[in-house]
């Protein structure tokens, strides 16, 4: 199935002696592939990165070897704990300078061995071709954790966010906390060189 789109189009009347100029786009929307009459390029149109599309991917990586490795999970064993992603925010931006959305999505695992402690994680997203691929889970701090990350934002591929105390060391202080994506980690951005 395919469509045109005509843009350029004005809605007062010409007259037979005006040139109009449209620009015509046919679009294949089954593959995602548009191209201009004129020129016969093809432009491709990716997906939106949404957080439908992130809540996806992490369902989708839940199930990988790769994940149950990341944070000592095995899907199919009931004392690995269950898995709750119904935390937010799910952060959306580019990570790795490729000018895509990226994503970043906390979870938690609760019930590990029978008890009642937790571990929060963020899983990391990179977008190739449109498409999440998850990358590695990074540690957030857990129950009995001094200290808890809690990432709030994706600015010019920089996440931003905050350390806290954790819940049972009341006499910390919060501190804010930048990282980058690079060499497929996240890494902190030491605090002299946070402005630059």
């Amino acid at each position: 199935m395919s469509f045109t789109l005509v843009t350029g189009c004005k809605s007062e009347k010409k007259t037979s002696s005006e040139n109009i100029h449209q620009d015509t786009i046919t679009t294949n929307t089954s593959t995602g592939i548009a191209k201009d009459a004129d020129s016969q390029k093809q432009i491709t149109k990716l997906p939106v990165i949404d957080t439908i599309t992130v809540l996806h991917a992490f369902k989708n990586a839940t199930i990988t070897k790769q994940f149950g490795e990341d944070v000592n999970y095995n899907i199919k064993d009931e004392l690995s704990g269950s898995i709750f992603d119904s935390e937010r925010p799910i952060l959306i931006g580019d990570l790795n300078g490729d000018q895509l959305d990226d994503a970043i999505m906390p979870f938690t695992i609760e019930g590990r061995d029978g008890g009642n402690n937790w571990d929060a994680h963020y899983a990391i997203f990179i977008n190739k071709n449109g498409k999440l691929n998850y990358q590695y889970s990074f540690n957030r701090g857990a129950d009995l954790a001094e200290t808890q990350t809690f990432f709030k934002s994706i600015e010019n591929g920089v996440v931003k966010g905050v350390v806290e105390p954790g819940f049972h060391y009341a006499d910390g202080e919060s501190t804010p906390v930048s990282f980058r994506y690079k060499n497929n980690r996240l890494s902190e951005v030491p605090a002299t060189s946070k402005t630059k």
